[in-house]
């Protein structure tokens, strides 16, 4: 008989595996080592990395500390205090549970644990590298816990192929102990990077004092409270008013029984509350907290718990969306409709009310087509020398003879006509285009003037890391940033002759949207997306009443164009109907 082809793995072996799911890169290593101080109880956690956690990472708490053995039993795979038999799995109150984060660690580092419990006389020093014990005695300590991770994945250096750029990694950590430190007001943290302290928070009696601590000035201004009760499930918190909605989901946050959670449904229920007030791909500014029964959630569908189950899904949405909805109908923002509309319009206009519906007629192949066709009529033509649409009353304007402005459309549209038919422009879109085209074809670095009065701002640690990873690239746009210290900054220059522009909230987003994308961003696709940002904030809005002699410059521009006819988002600027189209609209070819 041929001899058996599954073999039980080496425990070596089977030890990377297990680490391969939990330490995904340093971030996952802090995650695991504060839930453990957490878990044990802790008042006070110091994290320090160095390195962006590959050299070092340190945590040092003033939990409960454990005896010798059990501090040698815990770097056993599945040796947990936690859970005793599979029915403690529908009740999971602890954020660790599975007995593999310690093991796992040492299996790809050189470790060193210390620790206290309060009643000993003397504490306990463990060193570990690639798993296996180097030392192992009584020290003197303080009561709690320290553990120290260094070098990691020393010994399995394909997993470090797949780090990315330290400034990344870095902030991966930080955001880490940010939620940690949210979810947990009560806890002092703090942090250091290379030495330098990000953050020193005192415990806090109520969260809006923790995330002052932690995000100082940058924090939304009119965040309101909120709180409701459902079927034994409690969700309180804070959400901020559709104006300070952001890129990304960096502010959108969930707690659940205080434990950070990412799920799809509950960022479902938000952003339906928000449905109506924000733009489409947009989040609003929301800390949630929701307090349930343990038996209604399941922590366990994921090695390194970052997702959760919810037994009543239906139910906790419906809680979430209601919540939200009535709190924003409860502020002042529901009964200031029309200053809300301004406030998201960009200007003191409200938002228009008309709206071109599309019908069988107008098929979208057909406004493709006719896009085309226009043009290649433009390519025929001799470029006209273009003004600016900012250019004031008096200046020369060059006639885009033959065509003829009709007027502004529902205050968004230009209504235009030529030979050869009739057009719409949206005009936001249009100049946004235009815009878009004269910023990225201007020379690097792009002419700056200084500003009488610097501009300050504040942000979280682990934007603060971003940023001063990718200072360059906005030095050479025309926005030159100091830093002032801690995670204060301050803007000098902006570029020259860019108006309309708030370049705060501008740096804020692009810094958000980079975060997403990682801390060391490729120069060309930063720039890039910039100078989008830069274009739309600039541009003229929907809703603003345009002169005729600015609408006649805005549609001479878009002749000078190349390819498609759609704003830097891709969305469509023009629409255009031949006079033999409307002909058969209005069935003007009918021989009868």
């Amino acid at each position: 008989m041929a001899p058996g082809k599954i073999k039980i793995l080496p425990e070596q072996v089977a030890n990377l595996i297990a680490a391969g799911e939990v330490v995904e890169r340093p971030a996952a290593v802090v995650k695991e080592l504060v839930e453990n101080s957490l878990d044990a109880g802790a008042k006070a956690i110091e994290v320090e990395i160095r390195a962006a956690g590959l050299k070092y990472i340190r945590v040092t708490d003033d939990g409960m500390g454990m005896i010798p053995e059990d501090a040698q039993l815990a770097f056993a795979r599945h040796a947990t205090s936690k859970v005793l038999e599979a029915e403690d799995l529908e009740s999971i109150a602890t954020l660790g549970f599975r007995g593999e984060a310690l093991p796992s660690l040492a299996a790809v580092s050189r470790l060193e644990l210390t620790t206290k419990t309060m009643e000993a006389t003397a504490g306990f020093r463990l060193l570990l590298e690639a798993g296996k014990v180097k030392l192992a005695r009584a020290t003197g300590c303080a009561a709690g816990t320290t553990i120290i991770v260094e070098d990691l994945f020393f010994n399995t250096p394909a997993r470090r192929k797949f780090m990315k750029t330290p400034a990344t990694e870095q902030m991966r950590a930080v955001q880490e102990v940010e939620w940690a430190a949210l979810a947990h007001p009560g806890v002092r943290f703090r942090l250091l990077a290379d030495k330098r302290e990000l953050f020193n928070c005192p415990p806090a009696a109520a969260l809006p004092d923790r995330l002052a601590a932690l995000y100082g000035r940058s924090l939304p201004k009119d965040l309101m409270p909120l709180e409701q009760e459902a079927g034994g499930v409690r969700l309180y918190g804070l959400i901020a008013g559709p104006g300070e909605n952001r890129h990304s989901r960096q502010h959108t946050r969930f707690f659940i029984n205080r434990r950070p959670v990412e799920h799809r449904g509950l960022i479902h229920a938000v952003l339906q509350a928000y449905r109506h007030l924000i733009p489409a791909g947009r989040f609003p500014v929301c800390y949630l907290f929701l307090e349930m029964p343990l038996h209604l959630v399941d922590v366990n569908v994921h090695p390194a718990k970052k997702e959760v189950r919810l037994r009543d899904e239906h139910g906790i949405h419906h809680l979430v969306q209601t919540a939200v909805t009535a709190a924003l109908q409860g502020s002042d923002l529901a009964g200031g409709k029309e200053r809300l509309f301004r406030q998201l319009a960009g200007n003191d206009a409200a938002l228009p009310s008309f709206r071109l519906h599309p019908s069988a007629a107008w098929s979208a192949n057909r406004v493709q087509e006719s896009m085309a066709q226009y043009l290649t009529r433009q390519e025929k033509r001799v470029e006209p020398r273009i003004p600016d649409v900012n250019t004031q009353a008096g200046d020369e304007f060059i006639s885009p003879a033959p065509e003829r402005i009709i007027g502004q459309v529902g205050r968004a549209y230009i209504a235009a006509q030529d030979e050869e038919g009739f057009f719409l422009v949206d005009q936001h879109a249009a100049h946004e285009r235009i815009l878009y085209e004269s910023f990225l074809n201007r020379p690097s670095p792009i002419p700056r003037q200084q500003l009488l009065l610097p501009i300050t701002f504040e942000l979280t640690p682990a934007q603060s890391t971003w940023l001063k990873s990718n200072l360059g690239c906005f030095g050479d746009l025309g926005l030159e940033i100091s830093s002032l210290g801690g995670n204060t900054f301050a803007l000098q220059t902006q570029p020259e002759s860019v108006a309309r522009v708030d370049f705060a909230a501008l740096i804020l987003e692009i810094i958000e949207w980079g975060i997403e994308q990682g801390a060391r961003m490729d120069q060309k696709i930063l720039r890039e997306r910039t100078v989008k940002s830069m274009a739309c904030r600039a541009a003229v809005k929907a809703g603003e009443r345009l002169q005729p002699e600015t609408m006649l410059a805005l549609v001479n521009q878009i002749g000078a164009l190349a390819g498609l006819p759609t704003c830097p988002h891709g969305r469509p600027f023009l629409f255009r109907l031949s006079w033999k189209e409307l002909d058969k609209i209005f069935k003007r070819d009918y021989a009868g």
